[in-house]
């Protein structure tokens, strides 16, 4: 009886591996099956503004229909908004029945395209048994999300290429090649009209983003990978074939655009704050004033975005945030520095430092030019200051200089004279 026990326990061990293989396992694709890129047009949310993209199996003859989504994430995640901040909230993937989507996105006004992949059976299956081995796999089904490098679209991407291997071609498409994901982050953002989102995010971001990339690394926002696929063509029997065998709309819904008025555009507040900061530095000048009280304003600004950014720098994980060049006009220490700059009986050390910023801020505005004038009027503003206290505090300087100079030479000319009496 003994033996009879562990024997049975051995049976259910091994059917309990049998099991869980048969779970795991991707099941076998018919010949009616298909593989699908779809692609979903931007909506008017800031999360919504790049698009998305799922990869769709469908096979009616073993029901299969999972359109697999690596765009997830919990709002129930512990500490789920400290998380996001530092670039450490997990996402992960999930499938539900393409019908589910459609209903969802249709409700958004945002409309859906199917581009069918003229693929061999194999390679359906590789991709089918891709999508379904990183589902099951906890370890693989969450990943972290990095916005350039590892998203909705290149996972897709990539699954993609992992089945057609070295068969596909991408052909070249000129206006997807040589921009940087700045570039590419700034036409979507635009184009919905996220100003306000759009100075905040090139602000926060640093150096990586300005990477010239080609197509492939383009295609990290679902527009530009389904513009890519559309040209792709794959190698089959030493013949050229379009990747994509027919694209089609899913529905026909009418997109709600509505662009805000200017007055509600931070380019508007910023020229008003330009011209405010004109007038302000006129007035001072005419009076011969410091102005240092507008100034602790301006510059506490400033060093506030500079600390920010040294945290997005060195205390998250996003990985585009370092290495950012605004901290030249985003000084740090404008931050305390300016609080202790006084009206009357100022310090040496003013004019000097308003030299070094008057410096950083020139080099801040070289690159603030070249991916926003929103930014660049802000570097403006800061300029007209910083320069109008470097020539403030030198000609006090020399006044000072000449000054003493003229107070040394009358004493010369006292002490001469009672030297001629005596």
């Amino acid at each position: 009886m003994k033996y009879l026990s562990s024997f049975k326990h051995l049976i259910l061990f091994f059917a309990f591996l049998i099991s869980t293989n048969i779970r795991t396992e991707a099941q076998n694709l018919s010949a009616n099956s298909k593989v699908s890129l779809i692609t979903v047009e931007p909506g008017n949310e800031l999360n919504d503004a790049f698009g998305h993209t799922l990869l769709w199996i469908y096979d009616p003859v073993n029901q299969i229909d999972k359109a697999y989504n690596f765009g997830v994430y919990d709002f129930e995640t512990e500490n789920f908004y400290w998380k996001f901040v530092k670039g450490q909230l997990p996402y992960k993937m999930s499938h539900a029945p393409l019908m589910a989507y459609q209903e969802y996105y249709q409700q958004q006004h945002r409309n859906m395209t199917e581009q069918v992949l003229d693929i061999s059976a194999s390679q359906k299956q590789i991709v089918y048994n891709h999508l379904e081995n990183t589902y099951n796999d906890p370890s693989k089904r969450v990943y972290m999300y990095k916005f350039f490098y590892d998203n909705c679209a290149t996972r897709v991407r990539d699954a993609m290429m992992l089945a057609c291997t070295d068969s596909v071609h991408l052909q070249n498409i000129p206006e997807m090649n040589d921009s940087t994901y700045r570039q590419w982050m700034n036409k979507c953002l635009i184009r919905k009209h996220h100003y306000w989102s759009a100075l905040g995010m090139n602000i926060a971001l640093g150096a990586p983003a300005d990477e010239r990339i080609l197509q492939f690394k383009a295609c990290y926002l679902p527009e530009n990978l389904q513009k890519s696929m559309r040209a792709a063509k794959r190698m089959t029997h030493h013949v050229l074939r379009f990747l994509v065998r027919s694209e089609n709309p899913l529905y026909s819904t009418t997109p709600i655009d509505e662009e805000p008025l200017f007055i509600f555009t931070p380019r508007f507040w910023l020229l008003l704050i330009f011209l405010f900061t004109g007038y302000k530095t006129y007035f001072h000048w005419k009076r011969r004033q410091k102005g240092y009280s507008f100034d602790k304003i301006l510059f506490s600004v400033a060093g506030l975005i500079g600390w920010l950014l040294l945290f997005l720098w060195f205390g998250t994980d996003h990985g585009v945030t370092d290495y950012n060049r605004n901290l030249l006009w985003a000084f740090p220490l404008h931050l305390p520095l300016v609080w202790f700059m006084q009206e009357r009986n100022g310090s040496y050390w003013y004019g000097y430092y308003y030299i070094l910023v008057g410096l950083l801020l020139a080099m801040g505005l070289f690159y603030a030019v070249q991916y926003s004038w929103d930014i660049t009027l802000l570097v403006l503003i800061l300029i007209i200051r910083a320069f109008y206290h470097a020539g403030f505090e030198r000609e006090h300087r020399m006044t000072q200089t000449k000054f003493r100079k003229i107070i040394k030479g009358r004493r010369l000319e006292v002490i001469h004279s009672e030297h001629n009496l005596e």
